[in-house]
């Protein structure tokens, strides 16, 4: 543990049981994807790395070297631009690299590490209750199990009288197109002509959520009057304080209806002791990404709370944890490489765009790069070491080692 804090994120991380892909995750957050596409566009403020970057992305997603997902929080900061145009050409490039492939969400993700930490403590065995890490939809970011469905006029399900009309090869071809449909829709937004339309029906409320997220930027300028009224937290156990105050707003009532579920459900009680509590809460690492993070910017009294700041954190926590490389915005960045009780995750963040694109080309080509393995996997080695990362069996890989440079 870190010896400076009393309540400390463990060395022995507890993770979600989840399953992945045996190749690194990449997670590139909506400025960088607004960068790729202003270089690609032409605009000369841009550096021209960002392009480089782009393309080596692409090689690296096209020769199964890596995997480029969106979370929940993409999503989110589209749907803020009102530019149809700049929207379609953001979800081009999303679109490009991941496929639709997304995430879990803080949520699900939260309970899982809940789960895990309950089932090591009490001696369970849960290995058999894995879930997908990553899934091609954006309900995958939400908790959402199934895709698109057919309605008959009875509101009832409707598939198998269309199916009955075509072949199942027909069938799978008109679903599979419109998946695609939807998951391109959802990822662009609507146009203005859609939005009119959505916008005459009552349950359309998009307000809602932003004042969600208002009331939780509410809870940080809460803390913030707490530091002014009391400093000495920011000269001493800050991360102790926020840590405290994280999980009793954001968790504790998940918390709390797992334990009565497992109750419900015949299993014994999970009553740790507050030693053993401490080390439970300290030991869920997308969690101790966000106090980490939240605990640096409430090191400055000055930082000015944004829905966009708990919105980075949202993507951040569970990108830094479950993904191999992240390239956040500047302030994400400072936030993350200054806690140094993060590293024992070793997650790349790149300062520069060249960085991760000399990182990119030097993965290798991985045997079966689908295939599903437990979370986490070892970490890459950095471009700047001659180590190639020993948990991949690699083959030479022709393309990329005829490239000069």
């Amino acid at each position: 543990m870190t010896a400076e804090l009393r309540a400390p994120m463990t060395e022995e991380l507890v993770w979600a049981n989840v399953m992945r892909p045996r190749i690194p995750l990449v997670y590139l957050d909506l400025n960088t994807i607004i960068y790729i596409a202003r270089a690609l566009g032409g605009d000369t403020k841009v550096p021209e790395s960002y392009v480089d970057l782009y393309k080596a992305a692409l090689r690296a997603k096209l020769e199964q070297r890596a995997m480029f997902p969106l979370s929940g929080e993409h999503l989110w900061e589209i749907s803020k631009i009102t530019n149809p145009k700049q929207r379609g050409d953001l979800a081009d490039i999303l679109e490009t690299l991941s496929d639709y492939n997304y995430l879990l969400g803080r949520t699900v993700i939260a309970e899982l590490e809940f789960e895990a930490g309950m089932a090591q403590i009490m001696g369970e065995d849960i290995s058999a209750k894995s879930v997908l890490l990553v899934r091609p939809t954006f309900g995958q970011a939400f908790g959402w199990v199934g895709g698109m469905k057919i309605r008959n006029g009875a509101g009832g399900d409707g598939s198998e009288a269309v199916r009955a009309e075509m072949s199942d090869a027909d069938f799978d071809k008109l679903m599979a197109r419109m998946n695609y449909e939807m998951e391109r829709r959802m990822l662009r937004g609507p146009s203005d002509e859609d939005l009119e339309v959505l916008r005459a029906d009552p349950n359309f409320q998009p307000e809602v959520a932003l004042e969600g997220q208002k009331q939780r930027v509410e809870w940080e300028l809460d803390t913030e009057r707490v530091l002014n009224e009391h400093p000495k937290w920011r000269r001493g156990r800050l991360r102790d304080l926020i840590g405290a105050r994280e999980i009793v707003h954001e968790w504790m009532d998940i918390y709390t209806r797992m334990r009565i579920d497992r109750r419900k459900g015949g299993m014994p009680d999970f009553e740790p002791a507050d030693d053993e509590l401490r080390s439970f809460m300290g030991s869920m690492p997308h969690t101790q990404v966000a106090i980490s993070v939240k605990t640096r910017y409430h090191k400055n009294p000055l930082h000015k709370w944004t829905v966009n700041d708990i919105v980075d954190i949202d993507a951040i926590s569970v990108a830094y944890a479950y993904c191999e490389a992240v390239f956040p915005d500047k302030a994400v960045r400072a936030a993350l490489q200054s806690s140094k009780e993060l590293r024992t995750i070793g997650t790349f963040v790149p300062r520069r765009p060249e960085e991760l694109t000399d990182w990119l080309d030097s993965l290798p080509t991985v045997v079966a790069p689908h295939l599903l393995v437990p979370h986490p996997i070892p970490r890459p080695a950095r471009a700047d070491t001659a180590r190639r990362p020993s948990h991949l069996l690699s083959q030479p890989n022709a393309a990329r080692d005829g490239r000069a440079g």
